[in-house]
């Protein structure tokens, strides 16, 4: 066994030795995952921002370091047509499209990368270079990068996890990828391949069968958050109408994207976890955007379509922070959602939003585009007026000089306040050629902005359409060949260069002449609308923020948990505390859920306590009963019950309550529609499974019209519950 291991070894490359010059030979020892993880220096999650198909080049962006600081963040793939056959590059570039993540693991030097269940080896240099696949990696790992990544990241925090693998054996079945699938164990600590040992079932079912919870048909794990897990924020990030959502703790968070009926990793890049998360479209493009109560301030991440930028430098700031709470609130009515925050120093934070206001100055200078060549023989390009000219479609293939097809790419090398070089096509294009060159500027308000232009030879300009450069000179690159006040409307501008090109050197020159700083998103409001240190409630310090609009004003109002729980109504100038509210419970670690639970239209408020929970019944004007007494079951001692969720697991039109417990069986009280309610937890076959879950919530995971059950349990591998369509689909007139 020792020998044949050593004779694998010779074979095996990239991340087990850093060679020289490009290894030609597959891995052929197989590694378990462990191994592969403890050899790296580097991981990172990396997402395709261009394809060059016509050279086989990918240039990926990273996304977050998940072992080690990879330096830089831009990182250059040449797929080329590497391999020893040509199936090797065909599948890389047959998979490869913009947005799509991979997993990186390297030395420096040499690497393997991850993508949808295949891999293939790359070596170091400004590009790295494809040298051939690694289908043998897939007895190592088989399927998709968001699920590398929940997995590596749960092994390098110390855990062992559940990984599919397609089974050793066959080579030319792992060439061809039509192995069979297995499920093996995987962890730090295993780093000797071994099936017998590591064994944890046929196929990858993702979801499998779950007996014994009638109601429910499949369980599948999902991320441990840590120790201290806190909650789950659901909203839909991408715009599919399919509701993601956030597990998070303090030390951890997992965002979670639901497509194609399984949850899969879309983390924004944030290291370390939240106290708070919540979820609103504060900008009005049709996606949800996360905001999150860091220990180090609010973190506010916003989904483009292809990847999450960090908002959070546009947020108000302040000299120090210790969040414990977040919520979206459209306290003013304008129908923007606002930020509070829940601060243990600073009281309660409001934020207004601003994002529709006019804000005089640049909102956003958007990368540069080109598109090129463009014939210049004889000097005509100058006069000549190409498609681009007539207007700019990204999305445009145009014809070009000596008969090049042409298109719009990113010029991601251009950097302003620097003579950027042009000469990036084929040798015989470089010459007596013309490119135009685009950009978009996003203003808040009507803005004068002076820049500094330059060009190798000629340069046109227009603005919004309107020509407002003309300059028909051969001359060499330099700052300030000409100055120009672009005078930019508000909203988007179109910036459009055109550069005539006789011999020799080729570039151009841009530059602003005043910064262009990005206005905030936000403005605290906090004293204004009577909260902060010495507001309402700013010396409770909470941890948990309800909104709801319970006094039917049409305004929201929100429960704050510190004390014995704060109500805080909405006068439409402020907050102000509701006097003598009737709420009363001990906060801390336990999540409180508006709901109507009697049909009467007003929202009333459960709230999870350990030794029994508390039922508010709403009697209009802001005040509450507590009726728990008369409400059957629902208020026996149960255990340290920490969150609720509203579901209808018996079809009868009325919600019941479905309980997390921490150390102890998770609980669902049936609605019996006359103010009480009978514990069920036994028919539901709850009380033969502890959880320890901190935070429930209902998602349609699978996309079948039937409520899932989403827990992020303390300690151990949360869960997402697929809900019976027999049991959970539409309800039944209610009895």
């Amino acid at each position: 066994m020792r020998q044949r291991r050593c004779i694998g070894l010779v074979f095996a490359v990239a991340l087990l030795l850093a060679m020289p010059r490009p290894g030609r030979a597959y891995i052929e020892a197989p590694f378990t995952l462990g191994r592969i993880c403890n050899e790296s220096t580097n991981i990172l999650v990396m997402r395709i921002e261009s394809v060059d198909r016509q050279k086989n080049l990918i240039v990926y962006r990273k996304v977050r370091d998940l072992k080690g600081t990879h330096p830089g963040e831009v990182i250059r793939h040449n797929i080329a047509r590497a391999g020893f056959n040509p199936r090797e590059w065909q599948n890389v570039m047959a998979w490869a499209e913009v947005g799509k993540t991979a997993v990186f693991f390297h030395n420096g030097g040499a690497g393997e990368v991850c993508i949808d269940h295949y891999w293939y080896q790359a070596y170091a240099g400004e590009w790295w270079s494809m040298s051939h696949a690694e289908p043998f990696l897939l007895r190592s790992f088989c399927g998709r990068p968001s699920r590398l990544i929940t997995s590596v990241q749960a092994m390098l925090a110390g855990q062992e996890v559940v990984v599919p693998c397609m089974v050793d054996g066959d080579k030319n079945a792992l060439h061809l990828r039509t192995a069979r699938l297995q499920r093996l164990r995987a962890s730090l600590k295993l780093v000797e391949y071994d099936t017998k040992r590591d064994f944890a079932g046929w196929g990858v079912e993702e979801f499998s069968p779950l007996v014994g919870l009638p109601g429910f048909t499949h369980q599948a794990p999902l991320a441990n958050v840590g120790p201290s897990a806190i909650g789950i924020a659901a909203g839909d990030f991408d715009g599919d109408g399919k509701s993601d959502f956030c597990l998070y703790g303090p030390t951890r968070l997992s965002l979670l994207h639901n497509e194609s009926g399984s949850p899969a990793d879309a983390s924004p890049g944030l290291d370390g976890g939240a106290r708070g998360a919540s979820w609103a479209d504060f900008d009005g493009d049709g996606r949800a955007d996360l905001l999150l109560a860091t220990p180090t301030g609010p973190r506010l991440f916003s989904y483009d379509g292809k990847a999450f930028a960090d908002l959070s430098s546009r947020l108000p700031t302040q000299g120090y922070w210790n969040l414990t709470a977040a919520a979206w609130i459209d306290y003013d009515g304008d129908k923007r959602p606002d930020i509070l925050l829940a601060d243990g120093f600073a009281g309660l934070r409001l934020y207004r939003n601003v994002t529709g206001e006019p804000v005089a100055g640049v909102k956003r200078m958007g990368p540069w585009f080109y598109a090129g060549p463009f014939d210049n023989s004889e000097s005509k390009g100058f006069d000549a007026v190409y498609p681009p000219e007539k207007g700019v479609d990204l999305k445009a293939k145009y014809t070009g000089k000596n008969n090049e097809p042409v298109t719009w790419q990113e010029g991601t090398k251009f950097v302003d306040g620097q003579v950027n070089d042009l000469l990036i096509f084929k040798p015989e294009c470089n010459e007596n050629a013309a490119v135009y060159l685009y950009r978009r500027i996003e203003c808040g308000a009507a803005t004068e902005l002076p820049v500094s232009l330059g060009s190798d030879d000629t340069l046109t300009v227009w603005l919004n359409g309107e020509k407002v450069l003309a300059q028909n000179e051969y001359r060499g690159c330099a700052p300030d060949q000409a100055l120009l006040t672009l005078k930019l409307r508000p909203g988007g501008n179109d910036l459009l260069l055109k550069v005539c090109q006789g011999a020799g050197g080729w570039g151009f020159y841009f530059a602003a002449k005043e910064p262009t700083a990005l206005p905030p998103l936000f403005a605290d409001v906090s004293d204004h609308a009577g909260l902060g240190a010495d507001g309402a409630g700013g010396r409770l310090g909470g941890d948990r923020l309800a909104v709801a609009d319970v006094n039917g004003d049409g305004r929201p109002d929100v429960l704050y948990s510190g004390g014995t729980g704060l109500l805080l109504l909405n006068t439409g100038k402020g907050f102000a505390a509701a006097a003598d509210s009737g709420i009363r419970f001990r906060a801390g670690g336990v999540t409180p859920l508006w709901g109507d639970y009697d049909g009467d239209k007003r929202v009333d408020l459960f709230v999870p306590q350990a030794g029994g929970c508390r039922l508010f019944r709403n009697e209009g004007g802001g005040r509450f009963r507590d009726v728990t007494a008369s409400a059957g079951d629902l208020g026996r001692d149960i255990g340290r019950a920490t969150s609720a969720v509203g579901i209808d697991l018996d079809r009868n039109g009325r919600p019941g309550l479905m309980v997390g417990c921490l150390r102890g069986p998770n609980r669902y009280f049936r609605n019996n529609g006359n103010g009480t309610f009978t514990d069920a937890s036994e028919s539901l076959g709850l009380l033969t499974r502890i959880f320890n879950t901190q935070a429930l919530a209902t998602v349609d995971v699978n996309h079948d019209g039937t409520p899932d059950l989403v827990l992020n349990n303390e300690g151990q591998d949360s869960a997402v519950l697929l809900g019976d369509p027999a049991r959970l689909g539409p309800p039944t007139a209610a009895r």
